[in-house]
C-alpha cells in the first residue's frame, strides 16, 4: 500500500483503510463530544467525591481534580454540562503539566470544541504528551508526520513515533508500523536513536492504563495505479464502509473480510444502487465490479464501464484502474461500437467518458460531445448530469450556469438524487438562487447521510462561509476532511488552504 498519506486530523477515528488520491491519513467521524469515548479518562481519583468536594479540590490547584472536573463538565457526568467551564479546567490542569489533560486539551483544540479550532496548538499538546510516554499521542504525532498539513512529511519520524506507540501497547499502531516499514528504506536510521534518547517519562503521572481508543484511516491520494496492482473485493468493501452511511456493513450483511459475491440479495443490490444514485463513488465502483463479473446481476461490461466512469467523475481513487483493466478486454471496443451504433444511451455515454478521461482517442471531441447529446436526449440520467456540468462550468460549451441548472432540473424531474445534489451544491458554492437556506442545508445533510460525497463538500463550504448555517471553521474542516479521505482532491485543496491561512511562522510548522 502506498504511504502517500495525509493526516486530516480529527481525533475521533474509525479503523478503516482507503487508497490514495491526494496524500493523506485521515481521522474521521466527528460525533457529539458528550457521547464520545475518545477522550482519555484515567482511573479517576475523585469519582466518589461529592461535587462540592471536587470543585473545592480543583480550586486549591490540584491538577487531577481540575482535570476530572473539566471532563465531568464536558461530558455531563454527575453535573450539568458546561463546555466553557470544562475547557477552563482542562486547560488549567494541562498548564500544570498533567499529561492526560495536555492530551485532552489537544483533542479540544483539534476539534474546536469549546475553544477556537487550532491544529497547530493541538500538535504542541500532542507532542508534549507523546514525549512523556502517552501512547495515543505518540501514535497521533506519527500520523501527523505522514502529511503536509500541520508539519512536514517525514516518514522516518512517522515510523519512529508509531513504533513507540506500538511498543507501548497501542494496538492500532501495529497496522501503521507495518505499512510504514515497507516505505522506510532503512529501519536502523540514525534518527531513531537520537530521537528515542530524548524521550522523558519522568513527569508522566500514574493515571491508570492507557486504553486503545483510536484507530487509523489511510487515505492515499495520488495515482494509485503505480502502487496498487490489484483492487480486491476487500478494498472496495473497506471503502464503502467509510462512505458516511451509518451501519452500512450490517445493512449489507458484509464484513471487512467479505467477498462481493456475498451480495446475492435484491435488497442488498437495491441499497447499493440507491447510494450510487445519490453520488457515492464507493457504491458506483462496487456496482461496476458486480456488472463486470456478473455477480447476481447480469454481466454487462458497458454498464460496468459506465459505473466506473461515473465514480471517476466523483474522484474515486479506485475506478481509474478498474476501468483501465476492463477496457483491455479484446472484445470491449467491438461491443461498445455495436452498442453505440444501435443508439444504446449507456454505450454513447461510455464512449464520451472514455474520450474526456483520455482513455481512448478513436473518436474526436465532436463525436464525443455528439454521443453525450444523444444519450442525454434519450433521458439517460448520467448523461443529463454530465451535460449540465459541461454547461455550468463552461467545458466544451459557453459557460451558462442557468443552462446547467436547467439541465439538472430535467434530471431531478426524472428522479435523479445526484441532479438534486448538483443543484443544491451550486446554490452553496456560487450562491446561485439561494432561497430557503434551512431547507437546503437539511437536504445536504440528508444526502450526505446517503453517501453523497458532493454533499459532504458542499456542507463544508456552507460551514466555512456561513451559508445557511452559523460559520464554523472546525465543522467545515470536518466535512472537508471526510470528503478528502474518500478521494475528493478539491476537498483536500480546501483543507490545505485553511491550514495555511492559520500556519504559524515557527520552524516546525514550515512546509515548503
Amino acid at each position: 500500500m502506498s504511504i502517500r498519506i495525509i493526516s486530516l486530523l480529527l481525533i475521533l477515528i474509525i479503523p478503516v483503510f482507503a487508497q490514495d488520491t491526494t496524500k493523506s491519513l485521515a481521522f474521521k467521524n466527528n460525533k457529539n463530544f458528550r457521547n464520545s469515548p475518545f477522550f482519555y479518562q484515567p482511573d479517576l481519583s475523585y469519582q466518589l467525591l461529592q461535587q462540592f468536594k471536587l470543585i473545592q479540590e480543583a480550586n486549591t490547584g490540584d491538577p487531577r481534580a481540575q482535570h476530572e472536573l473539566g471532563m465531568r463538565l464536558l461530558l455531563g457526568e454527575g453535573m450539568a454540562a458546561d463546555t466553557v467551564q470544562a475547557v477552563y479546567w482542562v486547560r488549567k490542569a494541562a498548564s500544570q503539566g498533567m499529561i492526560s489533560a495536555v492530551y485532552n486539551y489537544g483533542v479540544l483544540l483539534i476539534n474546536g470544541w469549546g475553544v477556537e479550532w487550532n491544529p497547530f496548538e493541538a500538535y504542541k499538546n500532542f507532542h508534549k504528551a507523546a514525549r512523556n510516554g502517552m501512547a495515543q499521542a505518540q501514535y497521533i504525532i506519527g500520523i501527523l508526520h505522514t502529511d503536509n498539513l500541520i508539519v512536514p512529511k517525514d516518514l522516518n519520524r512517522a515510523y519512529l513515533w508509531t513504533k513507540q506507540a506500538k511498543d507501548n501497547g497501542f494496538e492500532p499502531a501495529k497496522e501503521v508500523v507495518n505499512a510504514l516499514s515497507e516505505h522506510v528504506d532503512t529501519l536502523n536510521i540514525f534518527f531513531t536513536d537520537t530521537l528515542e534518547s530524548r524521550f522523558d517519562y519522568t513527569d508522566m503521572p500514574n493515571e491508570g492504563s492507557i486504553e486503545s481508543t483510536l484507530g487509523l484511516v489511510f487515505l492515499d491520494f495520488d495515482a494509485m495505479s503505480d502502487t496498487v496492482k490489484d483492487i480486491t473485493d476487500q478494498i472496495l468493501i473497506k471503502d464503502i464502509a467509510k462512505c458516511g452511511v451509518d451501519n452500512i456493513l450490517d445493512t449489507l450483511s458484509l464484513t471487512l473480510d467479505s467477498e462481493l459475491d456475498e451480495l446475492n440479495d435484491s435488497l442488498q443490490i437495491l441499497f447499493i444502487k440507491e447510494l450510487a444514485e445519490s453520488g457515492s463513488p464507493e457504491a458506483l465502483s462496487i456496482l461496476g465490479r458486480l456488472y463486470e463479473r456478473g455477480n447476481y446481476v447480469s454481466r454487462n461490461v458497458i454498464l460496468a464501464a459506465e459505473y466506473y466512469i461515473r465514480a471517476i467523475r466523483l474522484d474515486s481513487p479506485r475506478s481509474p484502474l478498474l476501468l483501465w483493466n476492463l477496457i483491455q478486454n479484446n472484445n470491449f471496443y467491438s461491443l461498445l461500437k455495436s452498442s453505440s451504433d444501435q443508439n444504446d444511451p449507456a454505450a454513447q455515454f461510455v464512449w464520451y467518458g472514455l474520450y474526456i478521461l483520455s482513455y481512448d482517442n478513436r473518436i474526436t471531441e465532436f463525436d464525443a460531445l455528439n454521443f453525450l447529446e444523444k444519450s442525454a436526449n434519450s433521458n439517460h440520467l448520467p448523461a443529463i448530469i454530465e451535460l449540465g456540468l459541461n454547461h455550468y462550468t463552461g467545458r466544451f460549451v459557453n459557460e451558462s450556469k442557468i443552462n446547467g441548472i436547467s439541465i439538472w432540473q430535467i434530471g431531478e424531474k426524472y428522479g435523479s438524487l445526484e441532479a438534486s445534489v448538483r443543484i443544491a451544491s451550486a446554490r452553496v458554492f456560487d450562491q446561485f438562487g439561494l432561497l430557503n437556506s434551512d431547507k437546503l442545508i437539511t437536504f445536504l445533510h440528508e444526502a450526505s447521510a446517503k453517501g453523497s460525497i458532493l454533499s459532504e463538500v458542499a456542507l463544508a463550504s456552507a460551514y466555512e462561509n456561513g451559508i445557511g448555517v452559523k460559520r464554523n471553521v472546525a465543522t467545515a474542516v470536518k466535512h472537508y476532511r471526510n470528503g478528502a479521505q474518500r478521494g475528493s482532491q478539491f476537498a483536500f485543496r480546501q483543507l490545505q488552504r485553511i491550514y495555511d491561512s492559520l500556519r504559524p511562522a515557527e520552524k516546525e510548522f514550515v512546509i515548503n
